[in-house]
């Protein structure tokens, strides 16, 4: 059966994604890009052939591709609300966005006018093309991008703050835990809590389940080379973990198709 698989992957599927802008991407190590996922944001299928945007018609609209589109959207409304929250009591809102690729969604929240007001992010991330992409796209707007290494700032974190005079009050980390073994996840928490300011946010997006697991599994490529394989977790190891490292509070939610875990939590 699994020499059947291969085959059957290897000689229909991947030469008819190979057509298609999605499909070619991800077979190419942009799996895991912020460019590849901006692609489903956006939802405006492309291909190399006419057949091939028929193809990429065909994954923009599978499950897991309308689970992305809603995270999106829920990451916009959640991030408002803290605004709003914020704003009422004459604060102003700084996110750091980790693996943040082009952050479509924080250019959605900046395009409100009175949100530029109240507002500013930092946008951090290792992929040079996905940043360049996001300066285009949020031109005039309060959002800096760098080139970092997200898994190596550690002490970085706080001494950032510290001399920048800027501690964020929301730490957003959406699309890079489903990629990391246990132990680095949960440094990484532990590291955003020091760095975090009093009562700030952390609200982090991972994976209960994926209703396309098999596809992509052996058809992604991510930027390491690596295939497209995720770390998959249920919420009670999400809530040891962040009652571990101090937070006094935790909120999970699932989308719909019970794929994406978006996690709130309050230092």
């Amino acid at each position: 059966m699994r020499l059947l698989e291969k085959i059957f992957y290897e000689r229909i599927v991947k030469p008819l994604l190979y057509t298609s802008r999605l499909g070619r991407k991800s077979m190419f190590g942009y799996a895991d890009s912020g460019l590849n996922f901006d692609h489903i944001y956006k939802n405006e299928a492309k291909g190399y052939t006419k057949f091939g945007k028929f193809i990429d018609k065909i994954l923009l609209n599978l499950p897991a591709s309308k689970a992305t589109r809603y995270r999106k959207e829920k990451i916009v409304k959640i991030l408002q609300q803290e605004l709003e929250k914020n704003r009422a009591v004459n604060k102003k809102t700084k996110i750091v966005d980790l693996a943040s690729g082009p952050a479509r969604y924080l250019i959605e929240l900046m395009n409100n006018s009175e949100n530029r007001k109240w507002a500013e992010a930092l946008c951090l991330d290792a992929d040079r093309a996905s940043l360049q992409y996001g300066k285009i796209l949020s031109a005039g707007k309060p959002m800096l991008y760098k080139k970092v290494n997200v898994l190596k700032l550690g002490r970085r974190y706080k001494e950032f703050s510290e001399k920048k005079a800027w501690r964020p009050n929301i730490i957003l980390v959406s699309g890079l835990y489903e990629y990391l073994d246990d132990s680095i996840v949960k440094k990484s928490i532990k590291d955003i809590h020091n760095y975090l300011d009093t009562d700030g946010l952390l609200f982090f997006i991972t994976q209960a389940n994926n209703p396309n697991k098999k596809l992509i599994e052996n058809v992604g490529i991510t930027k390491s080379g690596r295939k497209w394989v995720l770390f998959y977790r249920k919420p009670e190891i999400l809530r040891t973990w962040v009652k571990e490292a101090g937070y006094k509070e935790m909120i999970i939610e699932l989308d719909p198709w019970k794929m994406y875990e978006f996690c709130r939590c309050r230092k």
